[in-house]
């Protein structure tokens, strides 16, 4: 099992919330306290690892990195199962069937 996260570029991208290493395949969220005048000890920092993060990633790449492989061995006569996983409006269904504007625009499944 593997676990990839796919993120797109958004006008509104939490740059001061969300850091994502591609490299490190890592990405940190930080979520600072407000300020009251109480004690607060709710948590400000969460770091998750992933198998990859393909970060403002071409529909191409995508299914070289995710998909290539199950393929193959789905070919091969292996079970295989792709998922995609996320709120409503992030891409899940552009990234497994792709646009029809254009070929390169072509999703996983067709």
């Amino acid at each position: 099992v593997q676990v990839c996260v796919r993120t797109r570029p958004t006008s509104n991208f939490a740059s001061d919330s969300l850091q994502i290493d591609v490299e490190k395949k890592n990405v940190h969220v930080h979520l600072p306290k407000g300020s009251q005048s109480f004690i607060n000890n709710q948590q400000e920092d969460w770091s998750f690892k992933f198998d990859n993060i393909l970060h403002n990633a071409s529909q191409d790449f995508v299914y070289d990195v995710v998909a290539r492989d199950i393929v193959d061995s789905v070919i091969e006569g292996y079970n295989g199962t792709i998922m995609a996983y996320g709120q409503t409006g992030a891409g899940k269904t552009f990234t497994m069937c792709g646009g029809v504007s254009d070929y390169k625009y072509r999703g996983i499944i067709p």
